[in-house]
């Protein structure tokens, strides 16, 4: 029986590991997570955001929450949920409540900011959800949302749009909400390597179905691909052409 349970911390363990190199990733990760571009760009604007304009201390709701991996970045007045179903196993999700996609089930003007990060391309009546958040967030909270540009099918069947920066744009007039930054996660080259990246590891990975196969993978074929594609990146300095996300910052004022 003690046995079992040291085994079972250890597996924890070893998952919060590979959770916080998926999606929290420090550089190195770039040798074992075949998606480290696109993870480490979404995660260090996030988190340039939320210290930026102070909101780790504000009371927060994590729309479409999943795993919720940013949570550590707020303080203890979060509040994540989530809907049943999906793209994603319930199993794996850490929702706080569950809600239908659409009807956030509080009252208005709850909560200080909304953070709704790679949700809304699958909502299909995303403009009911976005309503919603406005609803129940409080005059001069903010609304964090971040979205992929670029980037392929996911989580099918569940997966409906694509946003440009002019439909935030425009989005945020017709709600009044004012539009503070609006940021794309990384430049043409990175993006390219991202994807060859990823499109290797996901082929590879309908053969192989086994976890140290994909690691040592990653670590052989993928890293090298992401680190000579964040080089070009780095020599083409002015190069946004094509970008992996857009991360947008309201305010709400009225």
């Amino acid at each position: 029986m003690l046995k079992i349970k040291k085994l079972n911390n250890l597996k924890n363990f070893l998952k919060e590991i590979y959770l916080k190199h998926a999606f929290n990733p420090s550089w190195h990760s770039v040798f074992i997570n075949p998606y480290f571009i696109a993870r480490f760009f979404l995660y260090r604007n996030i988190k340039y955001i939320v210290k930026k304009y102070d909101l780790e201390n504000q009371k927060v709701l994590d729309v479409g929450c999943g795993i919720q991996p940013y949570r550590h970045l707020f303080k203890d007045k979060y509040l994540g949920i989530d809907i049943q179903g999906g793209g994603h196993n319930d199993s794996m999700k850490k929702a706080d409540l569950y809600f239908n996609g659409e009807n956030i089930p509080f009252s208005n003007e709850s909560f200080d900011l909304i953070f709704c990060t790679q949700v809304l391309e699958h909502s299909y009546n995303f403009d009911n959800l976005l309503k919603e958040m406005h609803r129940v967030l409080k005059k001069n909270g903010y609304l964090l949302i971040t979205t992929p540009f670029v980037w392929n099918e996911h989580e099918v069947p569940f997966d409906f749009y694509r946003f440009t920066q002019f439909f935030y744009r425009s989005k945020g007039q017709e709600l009044n909400l004012d539009l503070i930054e609006i940021k794309s996660t990384c430049g043409f080259w990175a993006t390219i390597g991202q994807l060859i990246s990823a499109f290797v590891i996901e082929n590879i990975d309908k053969v192989f179905k086994n976890k140290l196969i994909y690691l040592f993978l990653s670590l052989i074929l993928c890293a090298p691909i992401q680190i000579f594609f964040l080089f070009l990146n780095f020599i083409f300095l002015n190069n946004n052409w094509l970008n992996l996300d857009y991360i947008v910052l309201f305010k709400k004022s009225s």
